[in-house]
């Protein structure tokens, strides 16, 4: 019997290994993109009290055991090993950035006065279709220097009036988006919004396989390429499009560079790494990563960080802060990248 507990204790305790660093399992890409492994690695905070739950659950049994029979050696180990892997996954948590200021530090990049240290500020927000308060933003990017602004689920015609409204602060931007018919649902929809100051860009077809995504070039070849994304949730129905939409997303991490994707991935930084896309993510950098984004109904240590700010190594992210606005069920993310020097 004692061999028949160690075996089924193995088990477990490799079952929680699993959502350590997926990653790092061979062959297991297809299963830790599929329900329930694929949501379970999103969750990191939740598999730390789960984990360090069963942690003194089972030093519990294993203390009364012992007193009772002299026996609870496996059950102590196996205990020890969660609170070894809830101890990980705290530390991946707090090492990914818990910060998150009220407001960015100054702005020293590119602003109409000049193209300053060449710091470029992008915000991403998921609006659920223009729920987020669009006076709140403006004030956002007013305050915090944004230049790049990504609003996914955010009709063209929003996107226009919040345009014009920066416009009536100073602030001129150009408008992009996926072109998407005004009777559809804004959840199809993508926005991007580029100031005057990084000069003029155009816009380019996606990729046909990247739905609700917007890609736009410095039509003088100078500068970062801006893509906009928003992939299709992992809901058990539609998890086979999703896991298609991720690595298409993440396949772009291999195109040449300068680049900033932004967006709502409804994915990880472990999805990223399972795919095996190379992307710097600005908010890890900037100390903020670790802090979730969605939904705004639990607090930031236990949501989410699904929408993200990825490079492709030209930038570093030097500063990084979440914000809240209106009934949308997502946070935004503001993160400064700074040029790297070659």
């Amino acid at each position: 019997m004692k061999y028949i507990w160690g075996l089924l204790a193995l088990v477990v305790v490799l079952a929680g290994a699993l959502t350590l660093r997926p990653d790092l399992v061979p062959g297991f890409t297809d299963i830790a993109l599929s329900a329930p492994i694929a949501h379970l690695i999103a969750l990191r905070s939740w598999l730390l009290i789960s984990f360090l739950g069963i942690a003194i659950f089972l030093f519990f049994f294993a203390a009364i055991r012992y007193k009772l029979v002299g026996m609870g050696r496996i059950a102590l180990a196996t205990g020890l090993a969660y609170l070894a892997m809830a101890i990980f996954h705290g530390g991946t948590v707090f090492a990914r950035g818990l910060d998150s200021p009220e407001q960015l530090g100054p702005d020293r990049g590119i602003t109409s006065a000049g193209q300053g240290t060449g710091e470029i500020t992008v915000l991403t927000y998921n609006t659920l279709g223009g729920s987020a308060d669009p006076e709140a933003l403006v004030a956002a990017i007013q305050h915090n220097g944004v230049d790049v602004v990504v609003l996914t689920e955010t009709s063209t015609a929003r996107g226009t009036e919040m345009a014009e409204m920066l416009a009536t602060e100073g602030l001129q931007f150009q408008h992009f988006n996926t072109g998407t018919d005004e009777y559809a649902t804004e959840f199809e929809s993508t926005v991007v919004l580029i100031t005057t100051a990084m000069g003029e860009y155009v816009q380019i077809d996606s990729p046909e396989n990247l739905r609700s995504s917007v890609t736009v070039v410095p039509a003088s070849g100078q500068g970062p390429t801006i893509i906009a994304v928003h992939p299709y949730a992992p809901t058990l129905e539609g998890i086979d499009g999703w896991r298609s939409d991720i690595t298409a997303t993440y396949a772009m991490c291999s195109q040449p560079g300068p680049f900033i994707i932004a967006g709502d991935f409804n994915s990880t930084i472990d999805h990223q790494m399972v795919v095996g896309g190379t992307c710097e993510d600005g908010a890890i950098e900037a100390g903020s990563g670790g802090l979730g984004t969605w939904p705004t109904g639990i607090p930031t240590l236990l949501g989410t960080p699904i929408d993200r700010v990825l490079h492709d190594g030209s930038y570093e992210g030097v500063d990084a802060m979440l914000i809240e606005s209106g009934d949308t069920d997502h946070r935004g993310v503001i993160v400064r990248l700074a040029p790297v020097a070659d």
